[in-house]
């Protein structure tokens, strides 16, 4: 997968609930609102968490290991779902959160990994992970600068196709803990490491601003509708908001890799004509009569002796009566 490029990564998350039907029409409907990338989460509950761990603050349905257990998809089904991304020409990305769940995505055989944020301190995953030279997207939510350093060195010592991510875990994020401060700092502390932007905010703004800020990858989540079940749809696009977020980052990138020649402006010809001013006559002014100041106003279109010279034909005389609103030309002048 090529980092460098921007890309639209439709997080998907666990807000298929364990359906295939359902996460095969998430990734049909991300496709059609123009994303690049889908993204799912692989857990394997038992070598993930243990049974009585806590839950997160925003989702206490269910507790996390019967939760990840019943939702998880067997292999056949995850072949079902890569499959599903290449039919609609979307790249194939997921999450393991254990090395069991890279392993089985190995076997799978998907376009890139993302390094879930609370994995970015599990040191025997990281290196897993990085041996096994794959494309690797590492997410940096709650996590410390030492730590961030410490993750990336990992895969920069193996010369991994690797890019980072600014994330802030905070389910929506508070416009203040975007964090878009941390893009430079990678910019500067890893040169020549692609950035992303990890938005968890409401809305579009957050990704767009990231975007300008250099982020070519930005993931968003995505549901079909906000009243789905689980924790992420609150917080997730619906399809008409992601194809706007999509048309939007598209026109910015063209925008931005468009200069602009403003010593050129024959493009304008027509427009220059119709909404640009000339000098006309404001009263009558006779063949050989000195023009004065007052004679003379500034009217459109701008098909006559342009108003930068204005002074120039003070004190001259006319060749022609001028008229009222009469469009001054060059040749209607004693010079």
């Amino acid at each position: 997968m090529d980092f460098n490029k921007r890309k639209v990564i439709a997080e998907l998350g666990m807000t298929h609930d364990g359906s295939l039907g359902q996460a095969e029409a998430m990734i049909i409907a991300a496709a059609q609102c123009g994303v690049d990338a889908v993204k799912l989460q692989t857990h394997i509950s038992e070598a993930e968490t243990i049974h009585n761990a806590p839950q997160p603050p925003y989702f206490k349905a269910e507790p996390r290991y019967e939760y990840f257990k019943r939702t998880a998809f067997n292999m056949e089904q995850w072949k079902r779902l890569k499959e599903c991304a290449k039919e609609n020409n979307v790249e194939f990305i997921s999450s393991p959160f254990s090395i069991e769940a890279i392993k089985f995505l190995l076997e799978l055989g998907i376009d890139a990994f993302k390094v879930p944020s609370g994995e970015i301190t599990n040191i025997p995953y990281l290196e897993f992970l990085a041996d096994a030279q794959v494309p690797t997207i590492v997410s940096s939510g709650m996590s410390s600068a030492e730590e961030v350093d410490t993750a990336m060195e990992i895969f920069l010592k193996k010369n991994c196709n690797v890019a980072l991510m600014q994330c802030t875990s905070e389910y929506p994020c508070d416009p203040k803990h975007v964090g878009f401060n941390i893009i430079d700092e990678y910019k500067a502390k890893f040169p020549g490491v692609p950035l992303g932007f990890s938005d968890h905010t409401s809305g579009e703004w957050a990704s767009i601003g990231a975007f300008m800020k250099g982020a070519k990858l930005i993931e968003k989540h995505f549901t079909l509708s906000k009243k789905m079940y689980g924790p992420d749809a609150k917080m997730s696009m619906e399809p008409d908001e992601m194809a706007q977020l999509c048309e939007s980052l598209k026109n910015i990138d063209i925008a931005m890799n468009s200069p602009v020649d403003k010593t050129d402006v024959s493009a304008f010809k027509d427009m220059k004509v119709i909404f640009q001013k000339s000098i006309v006559a404001i009263t009558d002014i006779p063949a050989g009569t000195p023009i004065e100041l007052s004679m003379l106003g500034y009217k459109k279109p701008g098909t006559g002796l342009e108003t930068r010279y204005y002074k120039d034909i003070v004190g001259k005389t006319a060749k022609r009566d001028l008229h009222f609103d009469d469009i001054i030309q060059k040749e209607d002048i004693n010079w």
